[in-house]
């Protein structure tokens, strides 16, 4: 099941770990400390090399602790297996919960507003009655931490295939899309016997930079204004299970204390140099879109500081918003640092 995320660098994955391969020696420690998805590191781990995978939002650990960290699949004793547990997420008893309430076509939102459709009514109570049974399922300690973050990740995939949005959830479209209609599936996923040894850590690049102790570092940094938090606000929810106050016509969670500073302008320089300050160790290797906040000669200028850059570059079609690619392609930009 693919990812629907903004800068998601799964197409690149191969061109970003192949440069990387030209310079770091396989099993060589590698952390991606602003994982996303964990796409690359994935495909680190599937290159041999041991990862350290890290974010600020909470649904990226879920990723990559299944991504990275569950190399076969749990034994789901409480179900009776894998596969009997997809089955029974896909027939729980649905229940007009939260998501029903402040994300379902048929929803009464707290603050008054007309209901949000991002997502049908069906999918809503469906969407409701999983996290209602995961919730139980770890009261009772009937699942592994493992197991529940496993759920987790399939409820996250699962809902984003049928939300009623046009790549990001700032917003909902003004009728349900034909992939918002469809009803909520839980697929089988494939598990990664990858060689190295993995960690996750849940942290922002601010606290996690100076801790990490590794061979190397793969930055990819938020290169639009459009803040990572506000706009996945729903797939958050889902990972911290919680129930916030759903603000203003597009009910997103409080999100600010998550803001990046990579997402200014006007901040998005200092943030650059803040995190490379913090980092030591031999090779820092950073993807950065031409399309991105700090213009190429600028970010040239402060990588130097730090040691001797070299430069790659690919060009790909530009980020699709309901199928649809904005004009041309765009240079994705891979740097590389070795420390002085």
């Amino acid at each position: 099941m693919s990812f629907r995320y903004l800068g998601n660098k799964t197409r690149l994955a191969s061109w970003i770990v192949g440069e990387i391969g030209q310079i770091l020696p396989i099993g060589s420690s590698i952390a991606d400390p602003m994982c996303g998805t964990a796409s690359v590191s994935l495909a680190l781990a599937q290159a041999n090399y041991s990862v350290t995978a890290a974010d600020a939002l909470t649904f990226p650990i879920v990723h990559a602790k299944v991504r990275l960290l569950t190399k076969q699949a749990p034994v789901f004793k409480a179900f009776g297996g894998y596969h009997n547990v997809l089955k029974w997420m896909s027939s729980i008893e649905p229940m007009e919960g939260y998501f029903f309430q402040e994300f379902g076509e048929a929803g009464k939102p707290k603050n008054g507003r007309d209901s949000r459709l991002y997502f049908s009514a069906s999918n809503a109570a469906h969407i409701d009655g999983v996290r209602n049974g995961i919730r139980k399922l770890v009261s009772s300690g009937d699942i592994s931490d493992i197991e529940h973050n496993l759920l987790l990740h399939h409820l996250i995939l699962a809902t984003n295939k049928v939300a009623n949005i046009s790549g990001t959830y700032g917003y909902f479209l003004r009728t349900l899309s034909q992939a918002a209609l469809q009803p909520i599936v839980f697929e089988p996923i494939k598990f990664e016997q990858t060689l190295g040894e993995h960690t996750v850590i849940h942290g922002p690049i601010e606290k996690t930079a100076s801790t990490l102790q590794v061979d190397a570092v793969y930055l990819d940094p938020p290169y639009t204004k459009r803040q990572y938090a506000g706009n996945y606000h729903i797939l958050e929810t889902l990972a911290r299970e919680d129930e916030p106050i759903a603000v203003g016509d597009g009910g997103l969670r409080p999100w600010k204390n998550q803001a990046s500073n990579f997402c200014y302008r006007r901040n998005a320089a200092m943030a650059f140099r803040d995190t490379l300050t913090k980092l030591n160790v031999p090779h820092v290797f950073i993807s950065y879109s031409q399309d991105g906040q700090v213009n190429e000669d600028e970010l040239y200028s402060i990588l130097s500081d730090f040691g001797k850059v070299t430069l790659n570059e690919c060009s790909y079609s530009r980020y699709r918003s309901n199928n649809r690619a904005k004009d041309g392609a765009v240079l994705e930009r891979l740097y590389h640092i070795e420390s002085f």
